[in-house]
């Protein structure tokens, strides 16, 4: 919730890149002008040039358009669009633009922006349209694992199909489709977003709630009794979306009426996002106690140290950087 106690407003990411202007152009000529959600637009632009991104998007939509030079309050049917030599970031309900840390070529300004979303609003929509390169394959995994919604163009039509094809093979994306009828969809996921509640979506039928992890159990083995509760019905009210169930017990009747549905549950519950010093204050803490091990300890005496569940490894590689 916002602090105003009104539902915050989706936000819709749109990342793109080479041959990325044809494409939004076509995206917002085909979207309503009332859909409910924030778009924020991040492509890759020259930093040494001024943009005109701004102005060919307000050329196509009756949405305001703004590029995002100060911070902005997020609003609802508004464009934010990025701009050169600039990232963006959201902070509670509030977009604003800062200084790249990295060089120019190792920026990634869609990942930054969709992690961004994902960790300050826990959810969201992340399209990915033509470009090149890997940029956004990362970030969609973050809006993911928040039970956000990943939309991506077809690499068939894109332009440049390289930023469509790494984001599909990260093994996240819940649409494919033309970048026209990823906006005719949109509004569509928006809406149900928006009457959907997800706490609510479980207190209404515990019982329910209790036969889908059952049936999930007995179709894959995996039980999800004592998963965290939180995290298993930000996933489950993700499916009730894509599948365009209303309830719950809908998504159930769902899910044993079609048998790969229980497989695309299984893998939105079991989604692995990580990244290095993901926790920040445990990493600050755990650097500061780091040094007190290698007190009083020569050449010869050796320290061993245990990391659980090291996923696919960053955590393990994050401790070995702080001990060096």
């Amino acid at each position: 919730m916002s602090q105003t106690g009104q539902a915050r407003v989706p936000v819709a990411s749109i990342g793109a890149s080479a041959g990325g202007v044809t494409a939004l152009q076509s995206f917002f000529e085909a979207l309503p002008d009332k859909v409910g959600a924030a778009f924020v637009v991040i492509v890759h632009l020259d930093p040494e040039h001024g943009s005109e991104l701004s102005h060919i998007i307000a050329a196509r939509t009756k949405m305001p358009v703004v590029e995002v030079t100060h911070d902005e309050p997020i609003d609802a049917d508004k464009v934010y669009v990025i701009p050169p030599n600039r990232r963006l970031l959201v902070s509670a309900d509030r977009i604003s633009s800062a200084p790249f840390d990295e060089p120019r070529g190792q920026r990634a300004p869609i990942d930054l922006f969709f992690r961004s979303v994902a960790e300050q609003h826990g959810d969201g929509f992340a399209i990915i349209l033509t470009g090149a390169g890997s940029d956004g394959a990362v970030g969609v995994k973050a809006v993911k694992e928040g039970g956000g919604l990943i939309l991506v163009q077809d690499p068939n039509e894109a332009e440049y199909p390289s930023m469509p094809r790494s984001a599909i093979a990260s093994g996240v994306a819940d649409f494919i489709l033309p970048v026209r009828e990823i906006a005719a969809r949109l509004p569509e996921l928006v809406q149900k977003k928006l009457q959907l509640n997800a706490e609510d979506l479980a207190e209404k039928d515990e019982q329910t709630l209790a036969r889908v992890l059952a049936y999930l159990k007995v179709k894959s083995g995996h039980d999800f009794a004592h998963y965290k509760r939180a995290t298993v019905i930000r996933r489950l009210a993700r499916r009730v979306q894509v599948t365009r169930t209303e309830t719950l017990d809908e998504y159930l009747t769902h899910l044993r009426n079609h048998a790969e549905e229980a497989q695309s549950l299984l893998g939105d519950l079991l989604i692995s996002v990580t990244s290095f010093f993901r926790d920040a204050a445990a990493f600050q803490e755990l650097a500061r106690t780091i040094p007190k091990l290698f007190e009083q300890r020569g050449e010869n005496n050796s320290i061993r140290v245990w990391v659980p569940g090291c996923a696919t490894g960053e955590e393990v590689y994050s401790i070995a950087m702080l001990l060096l």
